[in-house]
């Protein structure tokens, strides 16, 4: 009965054991997926303004050429505004590159949390053959010992009725 009990009892901390197992899993794939995903937008992001940033500089030279023959205000207005959108673009780039940093370095961290995982589940792995293991070596020594005890009380029982020599 006490046998019972403790085998219930293990069956049940093995299905809380699976259950956490599982739990952590999907935490870890959608942890994951969730920087990934923060990871390509924010690359997605820079390359777009990497992208706006060289077309404005291409732009801003070209006009300089431009406005170095021709002197015009007019002219000289165009230039200062498309400096001060090529100043903005170089901020919104620096702002989406630190953003793919933060990203690529919370994607990093989240790597170690994957070994971790894939640690444990290994343990479990061995700790479940182990287990097996025991728990087949300890129902072969019942057995035997239950033969050793059969055969014990035989041998009593064959002592017994044999009247001792006088």
């Amino acid at each position: 009965m006490a046998h019972n009990k403790a085998q219930e009892l293990l069956e049940e901390l093995e299905d809380q054991f699976h259950g956490i197992q599982s739990k952590i899993s999907k935490v870890k794939d959608s942890y994951l997926s969730r920087h990934h995903n923060d990871y390509d937008n924010a690359r997605r992001k820079y390359q777009r303004s990497k992208k706006k940033f060289d077309d404005a500089r291409k732009r801003v030279t070209r006009d300089a050429a431009k406005l170095g023959k021709s002197g015009t205000k007019a002219a000289q207005n165009q230039l200062k505004k498309t400096k001060a959108a090529a100043t903005l673009l170089g901020e919104a780039l620096g702002e989406a590159r630190q953003i793919m940093t933060t990203a690529q370095e919370k994607l990093s961290a989240a790597k170690p949390f994957e070994k971790k995982l894939a640690a444990r589940a290994k343990a479990l792995a061995a700790f479940e053959k182990d287990w097996t293991v025991k728990q087949k070596t300890a129902a072969k020594a019942k057995v035997d010992r239950a033969k050793k005890r059969k055969a014990a009380s035989k041998a009593k029982s064959t002592d017994v009725k044999t009247p001792p020599a006088t």
